[in-house]
């Protein structure tokens, strides 16, 4: 079933920011004429013609000039549309992320499904937590299967999971039934996960410092009672600082990942001509002011290109 909920964030006379859903109902498609026209309906329906920017996840450009034609009419198309669309960051990492969690899918499947198999039982789980005090393993997190379409509950999973790494050699060891699952059980891709071997946690202890700090930065922009876009410009800039110091790092294959969720990144935010709402907002928060986003503009996009924006 196709749906769309459209939510408004406003500030009121009294400088009060507030959350209100609009509208959540079923849509024909994710059409860029279907969404378009039932967002201006809803607009419509709630007598609400003044819109600053619209961020969606799924959003693309022609939807957006559709809303702007209409506003156009509507005599309230602020600064002409031209910062109408504003890019929804939590999705753009999510896009960053998927793709990287690719890169190392086997290892993140095969913790999966023995994480999944030892939960599946409690008398599994308490085996599993006698091979913990026999390691003295005393991480006080408990192991959490994740959902698959949601990146940070990998990330979650795999944080906790490599805590356990000993246990769960140990309970491999005692319960042979674990690897006769991860080898014979075959998984929603239609293939088993295969034996869990050393360098899959190696490549899950790489993962959970690379996802880490988009982790952060996702919680931090994900507020919805609080305002986030005088951020926004400041965490892109700390993520692409993170992602040069680990493509400067030593192991090869955390170097060239960081290296393509960085090409990813400027992909997405490296037209400075679509971000200037975000320079603003920066600009606007005391404690950056411009000196700050002067210096950053030319640390993110170069001298000839930044220094142009400032």
């Amino acid at each position: 079933m196709n749906y769309m909920c459209l939510t408004t964030h406003f500030i009121d006379k009294d400088w009060t920011l507030h959350k209100k859903i609009l509208n959540f109902c079923p849509i024909t498609s994710h059409k860029c004429d279907d969404m378009a026209t039932v967002i201006i309906k809803c607009l419509r329906d709630w007598g609400l013609d003044k819109v600053l920017a619209v961020t969606v996840d799924n959003l693309d450009d022609i939807t957006v000039e559709e809303l702007s034609k209409r506003f156009i009419k509507w005599g309230t198309n602020i600064m002409d549309g031209n910062h109408l669309h504003m890019r929804y960051m939590a999705h753009i990492i999510n896009l960053i992320v998927q793709e990287s969690l690719e890169e190392v899918g086997d290892s993140v499947k095969r913790v999966r499904q023995a994480v999944r198999y030892i939960k599946q039982s409690s008398k599994r789980w308490r085996k599993f937590k006698a091979c913990c005090l026999f390691e003295r393993i005393t991480y006080e997190n408990s192991l959490c299967l994740d959902v698959p379409t949601r990146w940070d509950s990998t990330y979650l999973m795999l944080d906790v999971a490599q805590e356990f790494e000993e246990a769960f050699v140990r309970y491999g060891a005692l319960d042979p039934g674990l690897m006769h699952y991860l080898v014979t059980y075959v998984c929603d891709d239609g293939k088993p996960a295969g034996s869990l071997v050393s360098s899959d946690w190696e490549n899950v202890r790489h993962m959970v410092k690379i996802l880490k700090p988009f982790y952060e930065l996702t919680l931090k922009v994900s507020g919805s009672l609080y305002v986030t876009s005088n951020v926004h410009f400041e965490e892109i800039c700390e993520l692409d600082v993170v992602l040069k110091n680990l493509i400067e790092n030593e192991n090869v294959e955390m170097s060239l990942m960081a290296k393509k969720m960085e090409d990813k990144l400027h992909k997405y935010f490296g037209n400075p001509e679509k971000m200037k709402m975000i320079f603003i907002a920066s600009v606007l928060d005391p404690r950056n002011k411009f000196e700050y986003v002067a210096f950053a503009l030319v640390s993110l996009f170069g001298e000839e290109k930044g220094g142009k924006n400032k």
